[in-house]
């Protein structure tokens, strides 16, 4: 199958990441945050900083900033890394990375309002915590941050500057900045977040409005710099030393970047590995890239909670959705009521039928339409017989498009309902004539065009990720994101000012907006922890992390399977399971890593009763796999306080190529709470599955100009080829290869296809291949 793609430019560019001539230089002494007298340990820290900082500056290198607390590094400017290395005292040096910003009716979906009946009320919800926001500052004049009858604690606010500290309340407050502007907001990015984890009840214009923990408190720290709108990692570092001191219970940071190498040896990792340490819940969006091994570096460390994106519960979208061309609206056929969407390759039935009616069964060989969408005019017979006839032939889908006989509608754009009694045949949709002719049309030009049919579907639980939402296994094999949490779309607060894509993003004159990401998942999480500690004081950061994750609500599709564990990670959010559960699970997730088809592996589950009566566990697995894990016990019998630890082993002698994957479920069996612990392993494949765009080098192509393309290939568990080398094809629109490279100094297993727009302005069409695999990509200059 080929799949014409056209690329949209967000205008990261992975060589532009690091940014130039900037470096983090680690010191070989501990940070302040492991000793136990910290005020000591950081004096201590200054002396050993202030030496270095000498031999620093004989180098020619500056300083500009100093982190002590989360970290025992310097930030400095100097002409290259290599200039840095080698001092006393230096242990090592890390160029500082720009990160990506990751672009409430979601509360009943993730039960919250339950939550916070179960905790004592709205007005209860997150009290005494601190939550502390990474962004872009936030809008003080929003009524999501009105202080009403709040107050701030002893100590409290805490300010970067005096003009900081004006822009507290006794909702808001910490304030700080870090580049000599005031917290204030400047695209409404952090506005929205901070709104969708604590904002307070008010009225919007659609109604009364809240964030997940509206009694929580909430720190300012604007990271994202007032120059650029960068967010750069020593700020962000910087950030950190302030949350530890400040005592933030909770983290939010909804930006990131793609996952490239891990952070698990990184200077920028063991500082956010340190404040889980300390018993501070760090929260991650999980990235805004769809495809395997995408989710954010940080947000793929162990202890980091990471979130990707469901969409929203109802749907009342009928459209076939072309892979080429603009979406179309449509009617549904009568006998589809609620539908997963449905995707196939489009043939226009008159290569087999002169009339295009498909009202003559006999014209379609066996298996002809095999897989396919149907592409057929209304006329002549009934609707249901033509959907009769192409499933015969093998047909998953059907659409249908006026007529120009003027019997039945006279300028052919009328939108007819398909009666289709039958429940189980197959889904049309019916379209207009002109949008049926132009289906026609790119049928005949696109090769191998494929479609889309996307249906309504009610109201309930999600049934569906967002198609942005980033995908694990992390670089490192880990099972990523750990949940997913509302992200399209998401009701919430913004900057009052017009909208603009560039500049103010997330702004609007209302004050408010619908918008979507990973950004917006993120905080919904953070704010549930913060109700979750509040309401259950006491636990260890390790049995919160497991009782948001663990008590996740599945993800079912509409065709009734469950999302991939590195799609979803355990589920949904559900705040009411974690805040009832008895349940604690460690790990939170069980990662077999990947190899062979011989598997012979064992990890250790343990499980602390965290209720306040005897439990008797059930202990279970959830797969489809023909591979399943064994466990060495069908139940344990735990004591308030106590944990159990059994064996969870999974053998097979010979498992094709592809990932193996499932639960295990925990269940109390007096209280019916539920715990599903996510395991997977991979077996390696040799052929590839699936090509993923992950990044454009240029954010307005021209035509003659160089593009390049970081792409990576995927076998059918979802782990990189790095050394299966794409061939590149060029289709159309005077489009030229350059040239294709590894890309293992900048993203390993990744490849960089560089291209040379056409001399024309329009479509630059160029082909990817890996064995089989065929992919067809577009870049539309002016």
């Amino acid at each position: 199958m080929r799949f014409l793609f056209v690329l949209l430019f967000a205008g990261s560019v992975f060589a532009q990441d690091v940014v130039p001539g900037r470096f983090l230089v680690e010191l070989t002494g501990a940070p302040a945050m492991k000793a136990q007298d910290m005020g000591s340990r950081r004096s201590a820290i200054e002396t050993e900083q202030a030496t270095v900082e000498g031999a620093l500056q004989a180098r020619r290198a500056m300083v500009v900033a100093r982190v002590t607390t989360v970290a025992n590094v310097l930030v400095v400017q100097a002409a290259s890394a290599q200039q840095l290395a080698g001092l006393p005292g230096v242990k090592r040096v890390e160029p500082v990375e720009r990160f990506d910003l990751f672009l409430m009716n979601a509360l009943p979906i993730h039960q919250v309002p339950q939550a916070w009946a179960a905790t004592g009320g709205m007005a209860n919800a997150g009290k005494g915590i601190k939550i502390a926001i990474l962004d872009t500052g936030i809008d003080m004049t929003h009524p999501g941050f009105a202080a009403g009858d709040m107050t701030a604690p002893d100590g409290f606010p805490q300010a970067s500057s005096s003009q900081n500290l004006a822009l507290t309340n006794g909702k808001v407050i910490v304030a700080r900045s870090f580049d000599g502007a005031p917290v204030t907001d400047f695209e409404g990015h952090g506005t929205a977040v901070a709104m969708t984890a604590a904002g307070v009840q008010h009225e919007s214009p659609r109604g009364t409005i809240s964030g997940v923990a509206p009694a929580a408190w909430i720190g300012a720290y604007r990271v994202a710099d007032i120059a650029d709108g960068g967010i750069y990692s020593d700020t962000v570092l910087r950030a950190l030393d302030w949350v530890v001191q400040d005592g933030m219970d909770v983290v939010n940071m909804s930006f990131g970047s793609l996952g490239r190498f891990g952070a698990s040896h990184t200077i920028y990792g063991d500082a956010v590995r340190g404040l889980a340490d300390r018993g501070i819940i760090v929260v991650r969006a999980a990235g805004n890239t769809s495809g395997p091994m995408t989710v954010d570096d940080t947000a793929a460390i162990d202890r980091v909670i990471a979130v990707g994106a469901n969409s929203a519960t109802a749907s009342t979208t009928t459209q076939v959705v072309p892979s080429a061309g603009p979406s179309m609206d449509g009617v549904a056929s009568t006998n589809v009521t609620e539908h997963a969407p449905v995707s196939g390759p489009l043939v226009d039935i008159a290569v087999f039928d002169p009339t295009g009616l498909a009202c003559d069964g006999s014209l379609f060989p066996l298996e002809s339409l095999k897989g396919a969408i149907a592409l057929m005019e209304r006329g002549e017979c009934d609707f249901e017989t033509k959907l009769a006839n192409v499933a015969a032939a093998g047909a998953v889908g059907a659409v249908v498009f006026n007529t120009a006989d003027p019997s039945y509608d006279k300028s052919g754009e009328e939108l007819v309902i398909m009666i289709v009694d039958n429940p189980d045949q197959i889904p049309g949709i019916f379209v207009p004539r002109s949008k049926g002719l132009q289906l026609k049309d790119l049928a005949a030009t696109v090769e191998d065009l494929q479609v889309q049919l996307r249906f309504p579907f009610g109201k309930g639980a999600p049934r569906s990720l967002a198609s942005f939402s980033s995908r694990g296994p992390s670089v490192e094999l880990l099972i990523k994101p750990d949940l997913v949490a509302t992200g399209a779309p998401v009701y919430t607060a913004a900057l009052k000012e017009p909208y603009d894509a560039d500049y103010c993003p997330v702004c609007d004159p209302s004050g408010y907006i619908s918008t979507q990401g990973t950004s917006f998942s993120s905080p919904l999480v953070a704010g549930a922890a913060a109700v979750l500690k509040s309401g259950r004081p006491g636990l260890s950061m390790d049995e919160y992390r497991s009782l948001l994750i663990d008590s996740a609500s599945p993800l079912v599709f509409l065709d009734g399977t469950t999302a991939p564990v590195n799609s979803a990670g355990a589920g949904y959010l559900n705040l009411n399971s974690a805040v009832t559960s008895t349940i604690a699970a460690a790990p939170v997730s069980l990662s077999f890593g990947s190899g062979g088809g011989t598997i012979d592996l064992t990890k250790d589950v343990t499980v602390k009763n965290v209720g306040a009566a005897t439990a008797t566990f059930g202990l279970s697995v959830e797969t489809r796999d023909t591979v399943q894990p064994l466990l060495s016990a069908s139940e344990v019998t735990v004591e308030p306080g106590s944990t159990a630890t059994f064996q969870v082993s999974l053998a097979s002698g010979g498992a094709d190529p592809g990932a193996y994957q499932g639960f295990v479920k925990i269940t109390d069996t007096q209280s019916g709470a539920v715990a599903r612990v996510p395991y997977w392993y991979a077996v390696e494949g040799s052929g590839a599955a699936s090509i993923t765009i992950l990044d454009i080098s240029s954010s307005a192509p021209k035509k003659n100009s160089v593009v390049g393309i970081y792409v990576r290939v995927h076998d059918q568990a979802g782990l990189a080829m790095g050394k299966t080398e794409p061939v590149v094809v060029p289709v159309s629109g005077g489009v030229t290869v350059l040239k294709v490279e590894s890309t293992m100094s900048l993203f390993p297993n990744g490849w960089l296809v560089q291209l040379r727009m056409g001399p024309e302005a329009g479509a630059n069409v160029f082909r990817i291949e890996v064995g089989d695999l065929k992919r067809t990509y577009s870049i539309t200059t002016p």
